[in-house]
């Protein structure tokens, strides 16, 4: 009979294939997907034709309002996520901060029949801002995830080692 064991099996250490694939070091990535974040979130607002610091009643919240409020920070974080990768849902809450606080301190005037949210209503908006924007940036995060890690088999997380062959084992628990 043929002895069958099979050889040892090989394991590499870990590799830092993120920052291989990196396009720019994290500041450079941060500042960049910062800037694009408030750059998405102005020009969506104002293509929407909403601004989020005025109150003009009950008719102000149209289509327009409820996608500026859900679906464009959404956008805009996944956009950030994408461009910074991993830890892009933090860097996620401060474009539409930057903005809105920009925003509200630089209104000096206003419609006829609109007023300016109280301080109170209008930081409700910008914690909703920057959570939803949150949201998509883990969406962003997700598929940098798949684009560079799911699909590479030698990726492991930085704690984790490879499972033994344990095949052996398990027939010999059977008998």
């Amino acid at each position: 009979m043929e002895n069958h064991q099979k050889a040892p099996v090989q394991v590499e250490p870990y590799k830092k294939t993120m920052l291989a694939r990196s396009w720019a070091p994290y500041w450079f990535r941060g500042l960049v997907a910062i800037i694009v974040g408030v750059g998405m979130y102005y020009f969506g607002l104002h293509g929407l034709g909403v601004h989020l610091e005025w109150f003009s009643g009950i008719a102000g919240f149209n289509a327009a309002w409820i996608l500026a409020m859900s679906a464009l920070p959404v956008a805009t974080g996944i956009v950030i996520g994408m461009i910074y990768g991993f830890g892009g849902k933090y860097l996620a809450h401060f474009p539409p901060a930057f903005y809105m606080l920009y925003a509200y301190q630089t209104t000096y005037s206003l419609p006829e029949g609109a007023y300016l949210l109280p301080w109170g209503l209008w930081i409700v908006f910008v914690i909703l801002q920057m959570e939803f924007c949150a949201v998509g940036g883990f969406i962003g995060e997700l598929f940098i995830r798949k684009r560079f890690a799911w699909d590479n088999p030698d990726f492991r997380r930085a704690d984790s080692e490879a499972l033994p062959d344990d095949d052996g084992l398990d027939a010999d628990r059977a008998s």
